[in-house]
């Protein structure tokens, strides 16, 4: 019954705000395609840093859901890394391009702290979109499969090294990775990840930047540490919890055959 009247209250005000939702997609900045996204990655060996919901929550003074507290050090760095314009990184954002699109989550975020948002942001850039490994086809089998194949030529007969949480949610899917030479990995907490990242960052640095893709499963502080390897002549992926979209995809597919 709860749930029920949230879900109610959160579409009224939905439905009330709907001129000022409209209103931030109006002012919202390009951000491409996934699949354009993908193939600038795979072609020109970038890295990329990608600020989602949470990512902008903590630069506002926002606790970002159980796995990062409120980091002033971190919000600094990672509004820096926001209005960078180095060559190897690409800058995601997530794809804001209709109403109908958005969702509730973004749609309340937006009520919310959407006018702070579009202050960070510039909106004559065009960014890369948060969506490329995220936002799986999931009523399209043969576009799921499509993309699917192109995500793999990410790590096509390479080296990938993971930094992940020690004893997070991240699984790692054997079939996703079926086409590495190897899969090496770093460890970090769970939970406030930043408050190591010196460690972290030098425990990177033992791979070899020519023979490693580095896959960061970090949290916002990923979207950091993507820049600094960057900048170190590393292609590192701000990667999140792509494999877990790939299971609910498959499953989403699998009930509507």
């Amino acid at each position: 019954m709860r749930d029920e009247v949230r879900l109610w209250a959160d579409g009224l005000n939905i439905r009330l705000f709907r001129t000022e939702i409209e209103a931030f997609i109006a002012e919202y900045p390009k951000v491409c395609r996934e699949e354009e996204t993908l193939e600038k990655l795979i072609q020109d060996r970038s890295s990329i840093a990608r600020f989602g919901d949470g990512e902008f929550k903590l630069i506002i003074g926002e606790r970002h859901k159980s796995f990062q507290d409120v980091n002033e050090d971190l919000n600094a760095r990672m509004l820096g890394v926001l209005r960078s314009e180095h060559p190897n990184l690409f800058i995601a954002i997530h794809p804001v391009r209709d109403f109908d699109g958005l969702g509730r989550i973004w749609q309340k975020f937006i009520i919310r702290i959407g006018s702070q948002v579009l202050g960070l942001l510039d909106k004559d850039r065009t960014y890369e979109s948060t969506g490329v490994f995220h936002l799986l086809p999931e009523n399209d089998e043969m576009a799921f499969k499509t993309r699917i194949r192109s995500i793999k030529r990410l790590w096509e007969k390479r080296k990938i090294l993971i930094v992940v949480g020690k004893d997070s949610r991240f699984r790692f899917e054997p079939e996703l990775f079926d086409n590495v030479k190897s899969v090496d990995y770093v460890y970090g907490p769970a939970k406030n990840a930043f408050l190591e990242y010196d460690r972290l960052m030098d425990e990177v640095r033992q791979w070899d930047r020519d023979d490693y893709l580095v896959l960061l499963v970090l949290g916002p502080t990923a979207t950091v540490m993507a820049y600094d390897l960057a900048r170190e002549g590393y292609q590192a992926i701000d990667f999140g919890q792509m494999p877990g979209k790939y299971i609910k995809a498959k499953k989403l597919l699998a009930l509507g055959n």
